[in-house]
């Protein structure tokens, strides 16, 4: 009998020490590319608009008030369309590297882009702020970037989480790898 037990203790044993290592990766759930996430979605839908040269597209990703228009009449737009938008127009952003600082828990949000352009085939950075009003995710490009005091929350700065394109090379995801913002 005290074989038997002592049998099942050693099995027990080996089987609780077996799965000790395992329960961090079976509890946290697998993370999540930047278009499940609805505000991250928008950004980059939003960097999408702004490297195209649909700066109207965009404008309406910043404005609260849907009948608002960016140019006083239809000619003035057209004169603002760069002259190459028809080629870029269906273009999408695939291969990046982001920084998502959730500066105010569900309600702003900081997101660094590190992508190649369109144009030129150069990597650069776009910074984008989201902001949640009741359903909906407005927008705003930080002209020359985003600055300590933007990731701030309650006088500490936030940490952020890094997302990339699918499919990227460890390489690629070298080149797209954007600096925090809290490092300038």
């Amino acid at each position: 009998m005290k074989k038997v037990l002592t049998f099942i203790s050693i099995i027990s044993i080996v089987g609780v020490l077996a799965s000790c290592g395992n329960e961090e990766t079976t509890t946290k759930p697998k993370p999540k590319t930047c278009e499940q996430i609805e505000p991250c979605k928008t950004a980059l839908q939003y960097a999408t608009y702004v490297e195209q040269g649909a700066s109207d597209k965009a404008y309406n990703m910043e404005t609260k008030d849907e009948d608002l228009v960016s140019y006083d009449n239809e000619k003035e737009a057209k004169e603002h369309v760069l002259s190459d938008y028809k080629q870029y127009q269906d273009r999408q952003i695939k291969k990046y590297g982001l920084l998502e600082y959730e500066v105010i828990p569900d309600k702003k949000y900081i997101y660094k882009f590190k992508f190649e352009d369109f144009r030129n085939g150069e990597v650069k950075n776009l910074t984008v702020g989201v902001s949640r009003k009741n359903d909906k995710y407005l927008t705003n490009s930080y002209i020359g970037g985003a600055l300590k005091s933007d990731v701030k929350y309650k006088g500490a700065i936030v940490p952020y989480k890094k997302y990339y394109s699918n499919g990227l090379t460890k390489q690629d995801k070298t080149t797209f790898s954007p600096e925090p913002i809290e490092s300038y």
